[in-house]
């Protein structure tokens, strides 16, 4: 019922580009930004940093790390109360307020400590903010189970006059949680309900694990690196640091070695994909999936694993031609560029693919960069997301505390 927890309101923009001038046909780029674009081309004022703390992003309990622990708390003693309100509510559109209420709590402090565990540069507002993502996923998951809340639902969608009486955004997403219920194994026994729980918060932990593993960098030995390239790389005593796979580098040996490196197998890594895997694979027959893609695809435009891989033989089958023949060009140029070594390998991939757009298309960044700076492509999003959505940003100054970093801009 609350497994979706996505309550991020989407950045707007607008692009200022006011195409060809006339007579002359040089182009022109407009400077003038509104509030917003010029937030982000613009050196950053400093926060007002009279008073106290307000907190990251006005909470004002997160003005420490600590305060992770006390918005989770205020969030489930929240949900409690919000529990047994709807366990008594007789059924009508109050019935989804309170379950919308009820998943609006959680994900108030869910949503912000997910993106604060990648985000934030301090250790302990990173930790903090992870353990209170797995609590309130836990919570989640047993909410997800919970036969007496499910119940309440159920008697809602049951009753024809009520939902006959209800717009049909309120109709839709009482459904919805019903379907969040369904999915998480809510037909099934006491026993093999609380096997589902323990099984969605293993791979929560899981998925957490995983995810921060691949962004590790791999050292190695410096001495075993040419002399001559490593000052490509991030070197710590003995060691260097391979960060990822430097795939814009012009020298084939530097791509060669980060590939290798930076990609090596991982036993830790590829224990942890598996066990996830598995998890994932016992989790969706425990519910009455085949399997894990049939249980995700569930409710959505794709629907089956079956559809996904008709979709993706066509479009394989579509490229296939232009890939080939591109290919051949990518094997061409880097003869002609390194003919010692003209072999086309797979760290080249995307070096000389972005070769080739560029002899392509023949388009000096000089000439389009100017339209895609920070700030001209926030115009754009603002605009977009206006017409789309009826949404409009607008640059605010900050708080003492509010922020975490001063590139870090608030809308």
């Amino acid at each position: 019922m609350l497994s979706g927890c996505r309550r991020a309101l989407p950045a707007a923009l607008r692009l200022a580009v006011r195409g060809w001038a006339g007579g002359g046909g040089r182009r022109r780029v407009s400077t003038s930004w509104s509030p917003v674009g010029a937030a982000f081309d613009a050196k950053q004022q400093r926060s007002r940093q009279t008073g106290q703390s307000s907190g990251l992003f006005g909470v004002p309990e997160l003005s420490s790390s600590e305060g992770f622990q006390e918005a989770q708390e205020k969030a489930l003693q929240e949900t409690e109360q919000l529990v047994q309100k709807a366990c008594i509510t007789p059924p009508g559109p109050q019935t989804v307020m309170i379950f919308d209420q009820l998943s609006d709590a959680l994900c108030r402090v869910a949503d912000l400590a997910d993106f604060v565990k990648i985000a934030h540069p301090d250790f302990a507002f990173r930790e903090a903010a992870e353990e209170a993502c797995r609590n309130i996923g836990t919570v989640v998951e047993k909410l997800n189970t919970n036969i007496e809340l499910c119940q309440s639902l159920k008697q809602l969608l049951a009753n024809k006059e009520v939902m006959d009486s209800l717009d049909p955004e309120t109709r839709q997403v009482a459904e919805l949680f019903m379907f969040d219920f369904e999915i998480s194994g809510i037909h099934l026994d006491e026993e093999k309900r609380k096997r589902a729980v323990d099984l969605n918060v293993k791979i929560l932990d899981l998925c957490n694990q995983f995810l921060i593993g691949a962004h590790l960098p791999n050292k190695i030995d410096k001495h075993i690196l040419p002399e001559h390239i490593r000052y490509n790389f991030s070197v710590e005593g003995n060691y260097i640091q391979i960060t990822g796979l430097h795939a814009d580098c012009s020298d084939d040996l530097v791509r060669e070695a980060a590939y290798k490196i930076f990609l090596y197998p991982n036993a830790e890594q590829l224990r942890c994909l598996e066990e996830l895997l598995t998890s994932r694979n016992h989790l969706a027959q425990l519910v009455g999936y085949n399997t894990f893609a049939h249980r995700a695809l569930q409710g959505t435009m794709a629907r089956t694993p079956e559809k996904v891989m008709q979709f993706l033989e066509t479009l394989s089958d579509r490229l296939f031609q232009r890939t080939l023949k591109d290919f051949e060009i990518m094997k061409g140029m880097k003869m002609k560029l390194n003919p010692q070594n003209s072999k086309l390998m797979p760290w080249d991939h995307p070096y000389y693919s972005g070769v080739l757009r560029a002899e392509r298309y023949n388009i000096e960044p000089s000439l389009y960069c100017p339209f895609f700076s920070l700030g001209a492509c926030m115009e754009g999003l603002n605009f977009l997301f206006n017409q789309l959505l009826g949404i409009s940003l607008y640059a605010e100054q900050t708080e003492k505390g509010e922020l975490w970093c001063e590139d870090v801009r608030k809308l």
